[in-house]
Order: C-alpha cells, then sequence, then structure tokens
C-alpha cells in the first residue's frame, strides 16, 4: 500500500470540514465485502479454479489397436477391451459384463468410463504409470462372494478388471511373449467344469448379482427380496 498516515489525517479532517457523520477507511482488498473497490481488485480475489493438468483430455485418434480379455467375475463374465496408441501407451479401456440397462452394465461403463479420462488427460506422468495406479487402488476389493482359488482368486468386479490391467501391463513390457489365450479366463483346473452361477442384476437388499427376473417379478435368489 502507498497510502501514509499523513494521507490518513487528511482524509479525516476532510471529513470533519465536510460534516460527515461516519467515516471508514481501509486498505483496498483487506476485506472480503466493501462497499467500493476497483475491478482489478475485485477479479484478484475471486478463487482460481484448481488445475491438475495443463490441458483438456487428449482426442481421439480415428483409430486404435486393442486387446480384449475375459475374466470370470462374481457378477459373471467380463470382457475389458484395453486400446493404446502408437507408442504403446494405453488410451482407452472399455467393460462389458451384463445386458444393457442393468445396473452391472451401468457400474461397468462407469468404471470403464473413468479409467479412460485417468488415461487421456494431458499429465507428465505417463498412461502406462497411471495404469499401475488405477490397478494398485482396484486390485484386492472384496464383494459378498469370489471366484476361483489362490492367485485365480478374484474378489470383486473392480478387482477383476485390475488383474486384467495389470497382465497388459505385463504383455506390453515383454513384447513377443504374449500368450494367446489369457491367463485370467483359466480359473479352472484342466478337465473340472465351473459350478453353475446364478447371474442378474444388483440386489438393492443384499448388493449380490443374483437379481433375476422371472414369472413376471424380479427376484433376488440369495436374499429373497422380491418387488412384487
Amino acid at each position: 500500500p502507498t497510502t501514509t498516515p499523513d494521507d490518513i489525517e487528511r482524509i479525516y479532517k476532510l471529513a470533519w470540514k465536510l460534516g460527515c457523520k461516519g467515516l471508514t477507511v481501509y486498505v483496498t482488498g483487506s476485506r472480503e465485502k466493501v462497499v467500493l473497490e476497483t475491478k482489478a481488485t475485485a477479479q484478484a480475489k475471486e478463487p482460481k479454479p484448481l488445475m491438475l493438468f495443463h490441458e483438456e483430455k487428449k482426442p481421439r485418434p480415428r483409430s486404435l489397436q486393442g486387446k480384449t480379455y475375459r475374466v470370470e467375475t462374481p457378477v459373471g463374465a467380463a470382457y475389458v477391451t484395453i486400446n493404446w496408441n502408437g507408442d504403446n501407451q494405453p488410451f482407452e479401456v472399455f467393460l462389458n459384463t451384463s445386458k444393457a440397462g442393468s445396473e452391472t452394465a451401468a457400474v461397468s461403463e462407469a468404471l470403464g468410463r473413468l479409467i479412460s479420462y485417468i488415461l487421456r488427460l494431458a499429465s507428465p506422468v505417463s498412461p502406462m504409470d497411471r495404469l499401475r495406479e488405477v490397478v494398485r487402488q482396484l486390485v484386492g476389493i472384496g464383494g459378498g462372494r469370489s471366484m476361483g482359488f489362490g492367485a485365480a482368486r478374484v474378489r470383486s468386479l473392480p478387482d477383476g478388471v485390475a488383474q486384467v490391467l495389470q497382465e497388459f501391463i505385463d504383455e506390453m513390457e515383454k513384447p513377443g511373449e504374449n500368450d494367446t489365450e489369457s491367463p485370467t479366463a483359466r480359473k479352472l483346473p484342466e478337465g473340472q467344469q465351473p459350478l453353475p452361477l446364478i447371474v442378474g442384476d444388483l440386489c438393492p437388499e443384499c448388493g449380490e448379482p443374483t437379481m433375476v427376473n422371472e414369472e413376471g417379478c424380479r427376484k433376488c435368489y440369495t436374499c429373497g427380496y422380491s418387488e412384487c
């Protein structure tokens, strides 16, 4: 501030000579709400948005290379498609787990969109490193039940997606050594058949993916909840 004590003294004397009943002296910008202030001061006080990245998400090329993995999860078979750009960096992820319009399909689409958005944001962190962080955040998330045993155990849809993403990372870092069949799809020993599994929508009562349409009514085979 360039205002001096002598300036303040002259202001008070002028107010006394003019017969003012009240007087307020303050430094511009020292208060959130004031009667008068300059436009520059008002603009300087406006909150600035937090800029996490330097620009909007990267535009999608017309065509990309990709791979689709199949993995068994507690909500049924999930198909995870990962596309990458010319630098062999992951660019986007699509998830398909159930019929369109179901809650499971909505959750899958949302998960894929968020992962894709993270990969496409402009950042000094490489997309592959960002995908590793996605794996770290999703792997091990548990649900009401699991599929498989040991290292092949899939605890939930996010956990199954994380295992596929990790497999993709490993394959991209070892070119020429890719298997023709996805290891995440081989959950059972040779000759062993999977147990029958009822896969439907998510039950609003117990949260299990066993809400199915039967005789014109939606019923949960886990807890018995019915919408009829």
